[in-house]
């Protein structure tokens, strides 16, 4: 189980699981499962909606996780990751963002990829609009306002924004980020039917 609570910091997150040193084992489904968040239920009916297409879509194109079903094996890795990430952060000082909030980023920001690479991305899909809007209109799932910068910036800060005195990324957003990198980019050929 993964619960929060509240510190002088704010919300900090600490796991409880039988399982938490068999990383490799989890599934995103265990994972969704074990949320410990109020839109725990629509996430899961979100999932469960589109289980199939999850099952087939590349993570990529040809860059990480490119097999059928890569997706949703990134995805498991990306959460296999952040809570060993989290984990071992928290030896060197509280860690000031909340797990939970996380994995709900890391199970969307890719979610183009869930079309894309399965029956083709609608032609005029806006996914900061999907995630502000559709979400919350269709799953009636609300992101707060630091899992939606951090879905913008999950991939890094775009150059046309840099500012050299504005720091674009949250913590949640610099966290997905490591961990998104370190899946695509380290072990971009890992995790083959593990999600």
């Amino acid at each position: 189980m993964i619960s929060s609570s509240n510190t002088a910091l704010g919300n900090s997150t600490t796991i409880v699981s039988s399982q938490s040193d068999d990383f490799v084992s989890r599934r995103v489904i265990d994972y969704l499962e074990q949320l410990d968040d109020p839109r725990k239920e629509k996430i899961l009916a979100f999932h469960q909606a589109h289980q199939e297409l999850m099952e087939i879509a590349q993570g990529s194109f040809a860059k990480h996780q490119a097999w059928l079903g890569g997706y949703q094996d990134h995805i498991a890795e990306c959460f296999r990751i952040a809570e060993a990430m989290y984990l071992g952060l928290q030896k060197v000082r509280q860690v000031p963002i909340n797990l939970n909030s996380a994995l709900v980023v890391l199970y969307f920001h890719d979610i183009e990829k869930m079309w894309k690479y399965s029956q083709g991305l609608p032609p005029d899909f806006d996914k900061q609009c999907f995630y502000r809007k559709e979400l919350r209109e269709i799953y009636g799932i609300e992101l707060t306002t630091d899992e939606l910068s951090a879905l913008k910036y999950i991939h890094g800060e775009p150059q046309e924004e840099y500012n050299a005195t504005t720091r674009l990324m949250n913590p949640l957003a610099s966290f997905c980020h490591c961990v998104d990198t370190l899946s695509a980019r380290m072990w971009y050929n890992e995790g083959k039917n593990l999600g």
